[in-house]
C-alpha cells in the first residue's frame, strides 16, 4: 500500500513539474543592428512578465530573414521575426529558397512594422503625386540591387519602365546629391521608419525633401496582387519638418513559427502581445504606430496563420477573424 501511494505521489509530482515548465521560446531575430532584435527582446520580456509559470524566452541574432527561416526549419529556433515576403518565398520555394522543399508547415502569428516603399522627392519640385513620375528619371536602387517594390508599384499603376524618363541604379551615398542636382526626380528605397538614411537626407541635403504619398487605389491593387504585402501609413512626424501622414505599402516584420509549436505556447504569446501593446509601442520608435487590429491582421503575413492564432482572433473578435484552414 505504501509503495502504491509513493508511486501515485511521484506521478503527481512529475505532472506538476511538467505543468510548471512551459516550452522554452527562442526567437530568431536577424542582425543586432536591425529593428527585429529589439522587437524580439520586448516580446520575450512581456511573455516572461505575464507568465505565472516562469516562461523562458531568449532571442537569437542571425544574418537576416533567410537565416531565421533556415534556423526555424532545422529546429534551432521555434519562432522567428522575418519579412513577410521572404516568408512567402519560403512557402513557395521561390527566391533564395528555390530548389529547396517548400516550407509547408510555416505558420504566422502576428505582424508588426512595415518595410515600406519610400519614394523621396524634392518638396519644392514638380513631383507632387505618383502621376507626376511619368517621364521622370527615378533611382530604383543600388547597383545590381533594383527595388522590387517599386517595380510592383509601377505594375499597379498600369505602367512599365518606359513610362518613366529612365531608371538608374547608383550607390546609396550618391542618390540624394543626384536628387538635389535635378539629374533624377525621385529616389525609391524600401525601409522601416524611422530610418537613418531618410533622417540624414531630410536634415543634411542641400535641398528640401519629402516622401511621396503613393495613393490608396494603386496600393489596393498591389497588395491584392501580392498577398505578402500590406498597406502602411507612415507618420512623417518622426522627421523634423515633416508633420504629415503618407500612404505606402510593403512587406511586414512578422512573427512566425511552425505547425509543430503547441497551441498553448501560441496562445501565451498572443495574449502577452495583445495585453502589452502599449509597452511594445514604447519599446522603440519604429513600433510607435503599431495598432492592435493591424498587428493581428492576416494581411501581409506571408504564411497561413497558426490555428491557435486564428482561434485567438476569432474568440476575441479582432480584425478579419480568418480561418485556419
Amino acid at each position: 500500500m505504501r509503495l502504491a501511494f509513493i508511486a501515485v505521489l511521484a506521478v503527481v509530482v512529475i505532472a506538476m513539474g511538467a505543468s510548471a515548465a512551459p516550452q522554452p521560446i527562442t526567437i530568431a531575430t536577424g542582425p543586432a543592428a536591425g529593428f527585429a532584435l529589439p522587437l524580439g527582446g520586448e516580446i520575450c520580456r512581456i511573455v516572461e512578465q505575464e507568465s505565472q509559470r516562469k516562461s523562458r524566452c531568449s532571442i537569437l541574432a542571425t544574418e537576416g530573414s533567410v537565416d531565421d527561416l533556415e534556423r526555424l526549419r532545422n529546429g534551432e529556433a521555434n519562432l522567428a521575426i522575418v519579412q513577410s515576403d521572404v516568408a512567402a518565398e519560403a512557402v513557395a520555394s521561390a527566391g533564395p529558397f528555390e530548389g529547396k522543399p517548400p516550407f509547408a508547415d510555416l505558420r504566422g502569428i502576428a505582424g508588426f512594422y512595415p518595410e515600406a516603399l519610400t519614394i523621396l522627392v524634392r518638396s519644392d519640385g514638380t513631383v507632387k503625386e505618383a502621376e507626376d513620375l511619368k517621364g521622370k528619371r527615378v533611382v530604383v536602387g543600388e547597383p545590381s540591387l533594383p527595388n522590387t517594390l517599386f517595380a510592383d508599384y509601377l505594375e499597379a499603376l498600369g505602367w512599365t519602365k518606359s513610362d518613366l524618363g529612365g531608371t538608374v541604379e547608383m550607390p546609396r551615398g550618391d542618390e540624394v546629391a543626384a536628387l538635389c542636382a535635378g539629374t533624377v526626380a525621385a529616389v525609391a528605397l524600401t525601409a522601416p521608419h524611422p530610418n537613418g538614411f531618410v533622417r540624414s537626407a531630410m536634415t543634411a541635403a542641400p535641398c528640401p525633401l519629402t516622401i511621396l504619398d503613393l495613393g490608396s487605389s494603386p496600393i489596393d491593387t498591389v497588395t491584392a496582387a501580392h498577398p505578402a504585402y500590406a498597406p502602411a501609413v507612415l507618420d512623417l512626424g518622426v522627421y523634423t519638418g515633416q508633420p504629415k501622414l503618407v500612404h505606402s505599402f510593403g512587406p511586414r516584420a512578422v512573427l512566425v513559427t511552425t505547425s509543430k509549436l503547441d497551441n498553448e505556447t501560441v496562445l501565451r504569446l498572443m495574449t502577452a502581445i495583445d495585453k502589452n501593446g502599449d509597452n511594445l509601442r514604447k519599446a522603440h520608435p519604429a513600433f510607435a504606430g503599431l495598432e492592435r487590429t493591424a498587428m493581428f491582421s492576416s494581411r501581409g503575413i506571408g504564411a497561413e496563420l497558426h490555428p491557435a492564432a486564428s482561434k485567438y482572433l476569432s474568440d476575441n473578435k479582432i480584425g478579419e477573424q480568418p480561418s485556419s484552414e
